[in-house]
Formats: structure tokens, C-alpha cells, sequence
């Protein structure tokens, strides 16, 4: 998917270090990858669909109190760090491509795909 491989995909362990280094710590999604819009224009649609994260679970409750937001329906959540917009899956053992990224794209109203 297009959409995929246009994305930087960065160590939640290089996040976490750069972060103590700055004295900021915050908790990371459990996939142990994070990712960075690679255009602006992807950058900026995935900040337009920023939501609070509406949740029971402890977990997520932590994450939204250190500014992670959902991203619209797609069970994805981003935060903002150095002027940047990370995003990350906080799950794994299971399909992302399906359950995550085609939501993304959706999500986005992108249309590349053909029918």
C-alpha cells in the first residue's frame, strides 16, 4: 500500500531515549514502531482527523494524559514530539495492514487504489 511505504518508520526505543535525553518522558504505543507522515500534505490530513481517545482502559486513559489522540476510527493514535507528528499502533499479533492502515487510507478519502 502506498500509503504505508510512504511513511518513516522509527524505533519506539529511539523515541524514548531522544525523550529522556530531553528530560520528557511519555509512554509509546505497545507496537514497538512509530511512525512519521512522509509528505506534509499527510502530515497535515492525519492532523485534521485528530480526536480525544475515548476509552475505559487504563492504558489508553495514560497515553491521552500524555496529549496521544486517536486517529479518527482507525485505532491509531499520534502525538506531537520536536515538532513532529508520530503515530503508532498500540496492539499487536494481528493484522495492521487491514486493520489499521486500510482504515487510515479511508479515513483520508484517498483514492489511489484502482477499481
Amino acid at each position: 500500500m502506498r500509503l504505508v511505504d510512504s511513511m518513516s518508520v522509527i524505533p519506539s526505543r529511539w523515541i524514548a531515549d531522544l525523550a529522556e535525553a530531553w528530560d520528557e518522558q511519555f509512554p509509546l504505543p505497545m507496537w514497538g514502531s512509530v511512525f512519521l507522515p512522509g509528505n506534509a500534505c499527510d502530515d497535515s490530513n492525519i492532523r485534521q482527523l485528530l480526536k480525544e481517545i475515548d476509552t475505559d482502559c487504563d492504558e489508553e486513559r495514560e497515553l491521552a494524559e500524555f496529549g496521544w489522540q486517536a486517529i479518527a476510527d482507525t485505532g491509531m493514535i499520534a502525538r506531537e514530539f520536536d515538532g513532529e507528528l508520530l503515530f503508532g499502533i498500540h496492539g499487536a499479533g494481528y493484522d495492521f495492514l487491514e486493520t489499521h492502515w486500510s482504515r487510515l487510507y479511508d479515513a483520508l478519502g484517498y483514492q489511489w487504489h484502482t477499481k
